[in-house]
């Protein structure tokens, strides 16, 4: 998502894909550790029955697209609250979608 946000959306800025990536790797661990390793709830033997348990009913390996949709939201937020790129990022940031050496298209 910080990459994504990056490119094309240019008042995006550090602290919002910083903090975006911290929620989305923090909901991720959180969760693989419950779920499949059962570390807060009696170790490996308890994984078995923690399936019943799972949110939504997504297992531990399709929670990614979960993280990364709290990602995409926090970065979101935060980069509102913050204040916007200096306007030279942001002039790279609206250069970096068009390709160099790009000329005009010829007629067929």
């Amino acid at each position: 998502p910080a990459i994504v946000l990056g490119i094309f959306y240019k008042r995006m800025n550090k602290e919002g894909a910083i903090a975006g990536m911290i929620v989305g790797i923090t909901a991720m661990g959180l969760y693989i550790l419950k779920f499949k390793f059962g570390v807060f709830d009696g170790g490996l033997d308890a994984v078995a029955g923690l399936k019943k348990d799972w949110w939504f009913g997504i297992s531990p390996e399709g929670f990614g697209s979960i993280a990364m949709a709290l990602n995409f939201i926090v970065s979101i937020v935060i980069m509102q609250f913050t204040k916007e790129p200096p306007e030279d990022v942001q002039e790279i940031v609206e250069n970096i979608r068009i390709p160099s050496g790009a000329t005009k298209a010829l007629d067929h």
